[in-house]
C-alpha cells in the first residue's frame, strides 16, 4: 500500500527522473567498460527497493540496453550451417542466431586486430566478412558472409 501523498509521489518521481537523466548522461559519453559498470551499479540495487522503483529502474535498464544494441550493418543473405557447427550448437546449447547477430552487428568475435579493420572495411566495400567465436563448450564457429551478400555461413574452422 502507498502511504505517500501525491506531492510526495510526485517528488520522489521527479528525483528518479533526475537520477535517470544524470546516468543517461553519463552512459552516452561512456566507454563499453564504464556501460558494463553502470548496469551492474542498476542491478546492485534492484533488490533493495521497492516494486514501483524496481519497475522504473528496470525499465530504465531497457533503455541503456537499447543503447549498447548497434544497427544491423549488413544483410545475412541465405544462412547455412554445415554438419559440425549444428552438431556443436546443439551439444552447447545454443543457437546460431546469437553469433549470427553478433556477426552482423560488427562483433567480430576472437579475431585478430587486422582481422577487425579488415571486416570494417569489407563492410563498407563490399567484401566476404569473416567473424570467429567460440560456443559455451570452447568450439570454434566461424561466421562467413559473402561478398555479395547472398549467404552467410556457420561452420568449424577444420570445414572450411
Amino acid at each position: 500500500m502507498n502511504n505517500l501523498t501525491q506531492t510526495q509521489q510526485d517528488a520522489k518521481q521527479a528525483y528518479l527522473n533526475y537520477q535517470s537523466e544524470q546516468m543517461l548522461a553519463l552512459y552516452e559519453k561512456a566507454d563499453a567498460n564504464e556501460r558494463k559498470a553502470i548496469i551492474k551499479q542498476i542491478d546492485s540495487f534492484l533488490s533493495v527497493i521497492s516494486k514501483d522503483e524496481k519497475l522504473f529502474w528496470l525499465k530504465f535498464r531497457r533503455k541503456l540496453e537499447t543503447l549498447n544494441e548497434k544497427a544491423i550493418l549488413f544483410s545475412l543473405g541465405q544462412v547455412l550451417l554445415t554438419l559440425g557447427a549444428r552438431e556443436a550448437l546443439e551439444e552447447s546449447n545454443q543457437t546460431a542466431n546469437e553469433f549470427l547477430a553478433k556477426h552482423q552487428k560488427g562483433d567480430w568475435g576472437i579475431v585478430c586486430q587486422d582481422d577487425k579493420k579488415e571486416n570494417d572495411f569489407s563492410v563498407k566495400e563490399g567484401f566476404r566478412i569473416l567473424s570467429a567465436y567460440r560456443t559455451a563448450r570452447d568450439v570454434r564457429l566461424w561466421v562467413i558472409t559473402e561478398a555479395d551478400r547472398s549467404s552467410t555461413t556457420v561452420l568449424l574452422p577444420s570445414e572450411y
